[in-house]
């Protein structure tokens, strides 16, 4: 069997090269640019958040009430940002041990890693908003309906 080294040196058969370029590039691009753009993203939006002053907004009611509901927005928008860079890591962290797995040909590592993937979720659901979906789900109601619509993420 022929054998191609990898841009680390190790030596896979060809048909692996595809699999382990791809992941090493996704791992790389996840793990250097995406989760850290999201945490920059927060960040900002985390200093956006203390600029919502009276001096922005006056003291008036009718303002005052919208930067209130523009700072819970805003801090939303941090715990969501902030949750897909978790999730971004963590999928990092599993495409590393698929790579691994390629390498040492141990069982199928794509497989492995596509039901890794799955156990990500797609969507970030806030704690607050989770409890809520759990607590319409077991009754619905409309107070519960307007409990879960209280909740962006």
């Amino acid at each position: 069997m022929v054998m191609i080294n990898t841009d680390d040196g190790q030596a896979v058969a060809p048909d692996m090269q595809v699999h382990y370029a791809k992941w090493r590039n996704w791992e790389k691009s996840l793990r250097e640019e995406v989760a850290p753009k999201l945490r920059s993203a927060a960040k900002l939006l985390r200093q956006n958040i203390g600029l919502q002053t009276e001096g922005k907004w006056s003291t008036e009611s009718g303002p005052q009430a919208f930067a209130t509901k523009y700072k819970e927005y805003l801090t939303e928008e941090v715990a969501a940002l902030e949750a897909m860079a978790d999730n971004a890591e963590k999928f990092a962290k599993q495409i590393s041990k698929a790579i691994d797995m390629l390498m040492k040909n141990e069982g199928d590592a794509a497989a492995w890693l596509d039901k890794e993937a799955a156990k990500i979720p797609a969507v970030y659901i806030s704690d607050d908003k989770q409890a809520a979906l759990d607590e319409f789900e077991k009754h619905p109601s409309g107070a519960n309906l307007a409990r879960l619509k209280r909740n962006r993420y």
